[in-house]
């Protein structure tokens, strides 16, 4: 296991709060303080002014090593982030059956996670097959499920939701100690009647391993030894369901700042890795926010 230490800093005060109403925003001065602050370990940054909020969407791309039909996918997602840019944002999620290591040969390494494997149980991905995507979790429980062919159409349409949240990361990265820490800010743009919860998992690319391939136009087949994994899911820094940071019925501070101190996996290379947060109503499983922003600084 991890060694993960979550850390909540929420900016505020209290004056007033019983004249709100359950769906209004709370204003600044008001701050609302919850959780354990350790500013030692995670000294919480000055977050830059935001001037323009866009919509993010986030597309998990459920995948396995023996899923010959995959690295067609991977490359229809690659295709749609040059598309979307920091728009879209992309998790490989390696689940189900075709995800499972082998005792020998070349598929002995495994890229299953906690987090990935609930929510493949969950939203029930690897029981349809894979390859199959999420997009932003819209449409649960009936028509969630979303086949490559279809994801085009899906993000754009996702894209044109108006955001309710904004979220901002920072990452600092102390390569000595292998110690990041991650720091999101949910700014809320309208008042949010919700109930609400923040995940924040680690992901890694460039990982070489081999992969099965059915698609010439993909790589060689029926094996493409020098595969290149991307957008890996590595482990949820949070628990694999997030944090409340929201309540139905109660008024929404203007904005909150969650940190977290996780301490990254000697066999992770740092310089590939990201952080990726979204925030997702809990009783309908729908993604409202995302970002991403790579564990060590791109100069």
């Amino acid at each position: 296991m991890n060694k993960i230490k979550p850390l909540s800093l929420i900016f505020l005060a209290i004056a007033g709060l019983a004249f709100i109403t359950a769906c209004d925003k709370i204003e600044a001065p008001y701050v609302i303080i919850t959780g354990t602050v350790d500013t030692a370990a995670c000294p919480v940054p000055e977050f830059p002014e935001v001037t323009t909020v866009q919509k993010r969407v986030l597309l998990e791309d459920y995948t396995g090593h023996t899923c010959v039909n995959c690295p067609k996918a991977a490359i229809i997602a690659h295709d749609l982030k040059e598309v979307h840019g920091d728009r879209l944002v992309l998790l490989a999620v390696h689940a189900g059956f075709f995800a499972n290591p082998t005792s020998s040969g070349d598929f002995t390494y495994d890229f299953r996670s906690e987090a990935g494997t609930a929510w493949d149980n969950f939203f029930g991905v690897g029981m349809v097959g894979n390859p199959n995507g999420l997009i932003d979790r819209k449409g649960y429980p009936s028509t969630h499920i979303v086949s490559p062919s279809g994801w085009g159409a899906a993000i754009a349409a996702a894209l044109n939701a108006v955001p309710v949240i904004d979220l901002q990361m920072i990452n600092e990265y102390d390569a000595a100690e292998r110690k990041l820490c991650t720091h999101v800010k949910t700014k809320f743009i309208a008042g949010v009647d919700k109930n609400l919860k923040l995940v924040v998992v680690l992901t890694e690319s460039g990982i070489v391993k081999p992969q099965k391939n059915n698609d010439s136009a993909s790589g060689d087949v029926p094996l493409i030894l020098n595969y290149s994994h991307n957008h890996v899911l590595r482990t949820a820094i949070t628990t694999t369901w997030g944090s409340s940071i929201a309540t139905a019925g109660t008024a929404n501070p203007e904005f909150l700042v969650n940190s977290f101190r996780h301490i990254v996996k000697d066999e992770y290379v740092a310089e590939n890795c990201s952080v990726i947060a979204f925030v997702y109503d809990d009783d309908t499983k729908e993604v409202l926010q995302a970002v991403e922003t790579p564990v060590v600084a791109v100069n």
